[in-house]
């Protein structure tokens, strides 16, 4: 329950199921209602009490989360060309970690904040699309999409002194790690540029980073991702096919998923019990992957926006090419549009 503290009484003006709270009303936020902004001036989540006060802040937020998947049951499965679709049943555990304050219009980041919130787990339904072994090693050989690195036999060792020597906290947000998910270990200066992995593991090289702030990291240092362009593009597309809030479903991208072995994009119910919605998407499977490739194709932004594979300032330089390269190969349509 939200309620609004502008007045001398308390008025509700809105409600947010638990499994979506912790995206949407951590302290902190910006939580629209009817065209007017709300800061979010405290969280009791044991009672499910948002204080909200009306305000005319020239930012917004997003919340950063930390989730894993584990599959629970597989209900169905097709071959789909390259690729292999699916859907079943999933355990969804989701921690809100940070926020970020954006400015509006030049969505330049202005600070961190943190999320105190309890992770949400639950058992829901989800659909996911994965690459066959051929199409896997042929998008590896063309640069597509990235082989996860082997950092040498040191790395586990002197990325676990970099995390005790930072406190076991991310370097740029503060966030402190979970107890089921470690912070990554970040290269400061690009692993590939050095001779030696000795060299490029030195301690003054790496820095402890947290899922989101990592991403920030590899996309300021020009790190391209086709799988997270994917994402961000299947995200948009999902919610127009489904006339649903994007907060009703979760998108999540694997280099290579424990489950499939290969990459990996799950889209899921962000609810207990599932809405019926990934199984919907599970129909719609075709037209999701060709609605992409055209929303990309067709996007008139020269790096990256919002509308497509995220905005340019978020993702690698070359992510929107990469992107449609990944899509072509999904479909079959790498000869061109007729189709």
């Amino acid at each position: 329950m939200i309620q609004d503290h502008s007045g001398p009484e308390p008025v509700v003006i809105g409600e947010v199921d638990r499994s979506g709270a912790p995206i949407a009303v951590y302290e902190g936020a910006i939580y629209l209602h009817e065209g007017r902004q709300f800061s979010i001036e405290s969280l009791d989540w044991e009672n499910g009490i948002a204080r909200a006060r009306e305000t005319e802040a020239d930012y917004y937020t997003r919340a950063s989360s930390a989730t894993s998947l584990a599959v629970l049951e597989e209900i169905e499965s097709e071959l789909a060309g390259d690729c292999v679709r699916a859907r079943g049943r999933l355990h969804v555990t989701s921690q809100a970690t940070t926020y970020r304050i954006i400015k509006r219009y030049t969505h330049e980041t202005l600070g961190y904040g943190q999320i105190s919130i309890p992770p949400a787990e639950f058992d829901t339904t989800g659909y996911w699309v994965y690459l066959t072994p051929d199409l896997t090693t042929r998008l590896v050989a063309e640069n597509i999409i990235l082989e996860p690195n082997d950092y040498g036999p040191n790395w586990q060792q002197q990325r676990d002194i970099a995390r005790a020597r930072d406190g076991f906290r991310c370097t740029q947000c503060g966030a402190p790690e979970r107890d089921d998910r470690e912070h990554d270990v970040h290269h400061v200066r690009p692993f590939r540029e050095f001779e030696s992995y000795r060299e490029a593991n030195r301690l003054d090289n790496l820095v402890t980073l947290c899922r989101s702030c990592h991403r920030a990291a590899e996309a300021a240092s020009g790190t391209r991702s086709a799988l997270g362009g994917l994402s961000s593009v299947v995200h948009n597309l999902a919610t127009l096919y489904l006339m649903c809030s994007p907060n009703d479903i979760g998108v999540l991208v694997e280099q290579k998923s424990s489950a499939t072995r290969a990459p990996t994009i799950t889209v899921y119910d962000y609810a207990a019990g599932g809405l019926g919605l990934a199984t919907r998407l599970y129909d719609l499977h075709e037209d999701l992957l060709y609605g992409a490739l055209e929303l990309v194709r067709d996007c008139g932004c020269e790096d990256g926006c919002p509308a497509c594979v995220g905005p340019s300032g978020e993702v690698g330089a070359g992510t929107k090419d990469l992107t449609l390269r990944l899509l072509e190969a999904m479909t079959g349509q790498e000869a061109g549009p007729e189709w």
